[in-house]
């Protein structure tokens, strides 16, 4: 057994590794095949009215607001096969990926997301005072509407999806093979981390991407081992996502101009953004542990040797 609790949630379940495999395999593989099938069905659909399918992939490549939906279509079968492998497959309740309490605790949830929040608008106001030239103002009322409503329909869903997977599933599997819980807030950064590099239009930016989402996917992880428990991390990734939609949007960060409030107009500088980044993250971790130290440390404490 661990010294933190939420990690020893994971033999309350079956774990043989083909149980892993095959739900791994599922909750990723079964997204995309569902995606193509409905894409196939469209195309063929259009060229039976005579409309030229590229309209369809054009849409896909250049319309935010149709990456958003089909994006959630995506992570809403993820989850779903999420719920489906942890039930079933690992025979375990859904609830022992996420806390370690018996019932899910909003609290923590809206207090991460509304700190983060807080943190990053102050970033924001402190740019526009000191580097106004960063920014444009891209208010427009009827699509900020629109992208508003999509992201609170589709960011609860994906970054809850992400965080479940990440930092209660696969750190809690990864669990069975080491005891060493800064190897397992390691390895899943990374694996969480890497992927990035795909929404970068350029290397520099992807690096960038890269650095910032394993500082932030190692944060999470510190915080859901130290409070034992997904939701402040959950929390946190959700309204990180909002924020980076519809307040301030970089067009070059999947190559989407979203109707956000502002547009980034800054050239990636990995140094000082890593440096921005580490120290939104350390006051993050100062609010949530303040007066809690203990919970903290106890994740970097090495384990007593049986005697």
């Amino acid at each position: 057994m661990s010294r933190i609790p939420f990690l020893d949630n994971v033999y309350s379940g079956e774990n043989n590794f083909w149980r892993y495999f095959f739900n791994i395999i599922l909750i990723w593989g079964a997204p995309v095949l569902l995606g193509i099938m409905i894409l196939i069905f469209i195309t063929t659909y259009l060229m039976a009215q005579g409309i030229n399918p590229n309209l369809l992939a054009e849409s896909f490549t250049s319309d935010p607001l149709t990456f958003m939906l089909f994006m959630g279509f995506t992570y809403v079968i993820s989850m779903i096969f999420l719920y489906i492998g942890v039930r079933y497959i690992h025979q375990r309740k859904f609830l022992s990926i996420i806390t370690t309490k018996s019932t899910f605790n909003w609290k923590r949830l809206f207090k991460g997301g509304l700190v983060w929040f807080a943190l990053l608008t102050i970033g924001l106001i402190i740019s526009l005072i000191f580097d106004p030239a960063s920014l444009k103002f891209n208010f427009n009322l009827i699509p900020f509407i629109l992208i508003l409503v999509l992201c609170l329909l589709i960011f609860p869903i994906q970054a809850s999806f992400e965080e479940l997977f990440f930092r209660g599933y696969l750190i809690q599997g990864l669990g069975l093979l080491t005891k060493k819980p800064v190897v397992l807030l390691i390895v899943t950064s990374l694996i969480f981390a890497l992927p990035h590099y795909f929404n970068g239009s350029y290397t520099i930016l992807s690096a960038d991407i890269v650095i910032q989402a394993f500082i932030l996917g190692l944060t999470l992880g510190i915080i859901t081992l130290g409070e034992n428990g997904l939701e402040t991390a959950m929390g946190v990734h959700i309204f990180n996502n909002i924020f980076a939609t519809i307040i301030v949007n970089n067009p070059e960060d999947l190559g989407y101009n979203m109707p956000s409030i502002f547009t980034s107009l800054s050239t990636p500088e990995p140094l000082i953004d890593t440096l921005g980044i580490i120290i939104y993250v350390l006051v993050l971790l100062t609010i949530i542990f303040w007066g809690k130290k203990e919970d903290l440390l106890r994740i970097f404490r090495r384990e007593r040797p049986v005697e």
